[in-house]
C-alpha cells in the first residue's frame, strides 16, 4: 500500500487498511507523510489565501494558543489511549497508537479535497478560504452553510477508522473495538481541555477565544 492508497483505502476498506498498516508491518508507515498532508490540505490553503490577499493578520497570541492546544491534545490523547489499551490488556506500542490516530485523521483529506472541488466548481473560486480567514460569507453563498455537516461526516468517518484501528491493534471483535473507541472519547475531550488550560496559563484569557475559534466551524452564519 502506497501513501496515496492510504487516502481512500482508510475510508473504503478500513479493516484491511488498518490490518496492513498497523499489524502487517513492523512499524506504521507514512505517519509523517500523513501529518504533512493533513496540514497541507487543512491549513496551508487558508494561509496562502491570507498571504496572497493581504488579509489583516490574526492575533498571534491566539494563533500560538490554538497551536499549543492542538499539539497538547494530540500528545495527551495518545498517551491516555495507550494507557487505556494497556489496562484492557492490549500492549500496543506508542508508535502504533500514533499511527492509529494519524490514519484516522487522514479520513478528512478526501472529504476536504472533494469540498474544495465542489466549492471551486460552483463559485469559480475557493470561497471557503475567504470564510476561514475573514469569517464572512460572500453574497449568495450556500455551500459554506453545509460546512458543519461536512465536519460531522468527517468526525463519523474518523471514528469508524479509529474503531478499525483499535480492532486491528487488539485483534478484538468489532463490538469490543466500538466500546474502546467510545471510552476514548472522554479522553479526547479531557485532553483538549487540559491543552486549552495549559495554553491559558501561557497566554492569559486565551481559553475563551480558543473555544470560540473551534466552535465557530459548527456555527456558520446563514443568509
Amino acid at each position: 500500500m502506497g501513501a496515496l492508497d492510504l487516502l481512500m483505502s482508510s475510508v473504503l476498506d478500513r479493516s484491511g487498511a488498518m490490518d496492513h498498516l498497523l499489524m502487517e508491518r513492523r512499524s506504521p508507515p507514512y505517519i509523517l507523510t500523513s501529518l504533512v498532508a493533513i496540514v497541507a490540505v487543512l491549513v496551508l490553503p487558508a494561509l496562502y489565501y491570507h498571504h496572497t490577499y493581504s488579509v489583516t493578520p490574526v492575533d498571534k497570541t491566539l494563533a500560538y494558543a490554538i497551536i499549543i492546544t492542538l499539539v497538547l491534545t494530540l500528545v495527551l490523547f495518545t498517551l491516555c489511549t495507550t494507557v487505556l489499551l494497556r489496562l484492557m490488556g492490549i500492549s500496543a506500542p506508542v508508535v502504533k497508537v500514533i499511527g492509529a490516530i494519524t490514519y484516522s485523521l487522514v479520513a478528512t483529506i478526501p472529504l476536504m479535497l472533494t469540498y474544495y472541488g465542489a466549492n471551486f466548481a460552483i463559485n469559480g473560486e475557493l470561497t471557503i478560504l475567504s470564510f476561514f480567514t475573514t469569517g464572512r460569507l460572500a453574497e449568495g453563498e450556500w455551500l459554506i452553510g453545509l460546512f458543519p455537516t461536512l465536519l460531522y461526516i468527517a468526525a463519523a468517518l474518523m471514528f469508524l477508522v479509529f474503531v478499525s484501528a483499535l480492532r486491528a491493534l487488539g485483534n478484538t471483535p468489532i463490538s469490543s473495538a466500538y466500546l474502546m473507541a467510545v471510552l476514548c472519547l472522554p479522553l479526547l475531550i479531557g485532553s483538549f481541555f487540559v491543552g486549552m488550560t495549559c495554553a491559558e496559563s501561557l497566554f492569559p484569557q486565551s481559553a475563551f477565544h480558543v473555544g470560540r475559534f473551534f466552535s465557530s466551524f459548527l456555527d456558520v452564519p446563514t443568509q
